[in-house]
């Protein structure tokens, strides 16, 4: 495949199984229904994706690419151009549902970032909030009653862990294809900017359900301290298996209470990058492998058990509840290498006290050296917000307008207003410019909005100017290295109903060969237990539908 991020073969790869796109980007549909779990009626629509109409109001300090680097800002702009003319409602009733990361902010009543919300979308704006950890189980029982929201964000996730979505889509839901597809889209110009890319987790059925939150190409970063780095005296940038196992070495200090990692999931990306495993999957003239099937996996496994012996992940690395951040900002570890990207700035909020902390990211190469190993790119999205469908066609189009409001870009005059509100009551001004929340507005302006629709990203540090260059550079070496994971944009009902648990029994079965609990021959006993619960039944539903599509490359 392509090292490009982002081919024409991934583009056209309709979710859900029944879509597929032809060449000059429409959906065509099937006449039958999909397997892994499509919709079983017959189906006729067509529809296009929708155009992409880059927002060219401001203009970044460093450009984003079409690989997927992100656009990137040294402070945030002083021009702040409205991208939304009129107001969207005239004083409907709108509600909406999704997941909270914070304590839930005080109501519109008490709430002056609320209410001024409300005004700028000219609509009563009613918001169930869930907390993040709970929105799993909500999702379902909020489904299964009589009155769904007028948007409802899709708890997150690659594929969603929803079963049978594309029935329950058709049944529920409103499919958006004649507002958003082509041309359409442009009625909603922040819906425009969202890139081809974004859209693919929102095709089921030969339509588009949904609006995409947008995520960066880069998935996560390979957080380490690099003051940690220059105190051991190592390379930030080992270049090959041996530097890497000598850093982590020099980084590990029981006795001072210093690891180099913190979680085993860690260590387990930085060498699977290493050995070459897949992206999950690995796609070839139409037959899927799933990373654990590979040599490379088996040699990611084995670099483990070297790596848990020498002593360089902390004790309870095995805890999924270890807290992580906080040891990385303690200095307990010294490398985060699993963490999202947006963490950048929140390291760097924790730390501002600390006149020693120094935030880096390591690139990671082959297992001998010499080049940078491939990157694995992320899915594009965090979750979709689905429309109710609505007796009055009129509510949609409302709905779209509010949520082409909220979508507006980074720097924008709704952009800023819906990130900090009001200045001199959410946000004051710095000397360079930066909108900096109050302690009121940190409270208030949570309300989680940006889970209902949101802006591509753009990498922006308040007050460290020099930020952006580092992100910027690390993303530029990383992203045209990129393989994706060419399932996305599908849908497997297996993989959304039953991975979950399979998927996590198989990794307790190999935390348990890493810890030499069980012999290192076990692990294809685990393998072909994991294959035949999910593993297969996945494989199937997944090549059915890339076939559908049309979406194979030729075996060599």
């Amino acid at each position: 495949m392509s090292s490009s991020a982002f081919t024409r073969r991934s583009l056209i790869a309709g979710a859900g199984g029944t879509a597929a796109l032809v060449a000059a980007g429409g959906l065509a549909g099937c006449s039958s229904g999909s397997s892994g779990g499509g919709s079983g009626d017959s189906k006729e629509n067509t529809a296009t994706l929708p155009t992409y109409v880059p927002y060219t109001g401001l203009t970044p300090d460093l450009p984003g690419t079409e690989q997927g680097v992100d656009p990137a800002w040294r402070t945030f702009p002083s021009d702040n151009p409205k991208s939304v003319e009129d107001i969207p409602g005239h004083g409907e009733t709108l509600t909406g549902m999704a997941n909270i990361y914070y304590a839930v902010p005080p109501g519109p009543d008490s709430n002056t970032y609320w209410a001024g919300l409300n005004d700028r979308l000219g609509v009563d704006f009613k918001l169930q909030m869930v907390g993040n950890a709970d929105y799993p189980q909500k999702f379902p029982t909020v489904i299964a009653g009589n009155e769904l929201p007028d948007l409802l964000q899709v708890p997150n996730g690659s594929p969603p862990p929803v079963p049978n979505m594309p029935q329950l889509l058709e049944k529920r839901f409103a499919n958006l294809s004649e507002h958003l597809s082509g041309d359409a889209v442009k009625d909603y110009p922040n819906l425009a900017n969202i890139p081809t890319r974004h859209w693919l987790s929102t095709v089921y059925n030969s339509g588009i359900y949904g609006i995409p939150i947008p995520r960066g190409a880069i998935g996560n970063y390979h957080f380490i301290r690099q003051d940690l780095f220059e105190k051991a005296g190592v390379s930030p940038e080992p270049k090959s298996y041996d530097e890497f196992v000598d850093a982590t070495k020099a980084l590990t200090d029981p006795k001072q209470r210093r690891w180099a990692f913190s979680l085993v999931n860690q260590p387990r990306q930085l060498l699977g990058r290493m050995n070459g495993e897949p992206n999950i999957w690995a796609e070839d003239g139409g037959k899927l492998t799933h990373m654990y099937e590979t040599d490379a996996y088996a040699q990611t496994v084995t670099d483990l058990i070297a790596m848990w012996k020498s002593g360089v992940m902390h004790p309870d690395s095995f805890n999924t509840a270890t807290p992580f951040k906080q040891l990385f900002n303690a200095g307990t570890v010294a490398i985060n290498a699993a963490d999202g990207y947006p963490g950048w700035v929140q390291y760097q909020l924790d730390n501002a006290s600390n006149p020693d902390f120094k935030l880096g990211l390591m690139p990671v190469y082959t297992r001998d050296g010499g080049e940078l190993a491939q990157w694995n790119l992320g899915s594009g999205f965090f979750s979709t917000t689905l429309l109710k469908k609505q007796d009055d066609p009129e509510k949609i189009k409302l709905a779209l307008r509010v949520l082409n409001w909220l979508a507006a870009p980074f720097g924008t005059e709704e952009y800023k207003y819906r990130l900090f509100g009001q200045e001199g009551v959410d946000h004051t001004v710095d000397s360079g410019g930066n909108p900096v929340l109050t302690k009121t507005g940190a409270a208030n302006t949570v309300i989680p909005i940006r889970y209902l629709a949101d802006s591509p990203y753009n990498v922006y540090v308040p007050g460290r100017p020099q930020d952006a260059d580092v992100q910027h550079d690390y993303q530029s070496k990383e992203v045209p290295t990129g393989i994706q994971n060419p399932v996305t944009g599908l849908y497997s009902n297996t993989a959304s109903s039953k991975n979950a648990t399979a998927d996590k029994a198989f990794n307790d079965g190999i935390n348990d060969v890493i810890q030499e609990r069980r012999p290192f021959s076990e692990l294809k006993t685990l393998v072909s237990t994991w294959k035949n619960s999910v593993g297969d039944a996945m494989r199937t539903e997944y090549q059915d539908a890339l076939q559908k599509a049309g979406t194979t490359t030729a075996a060599p």
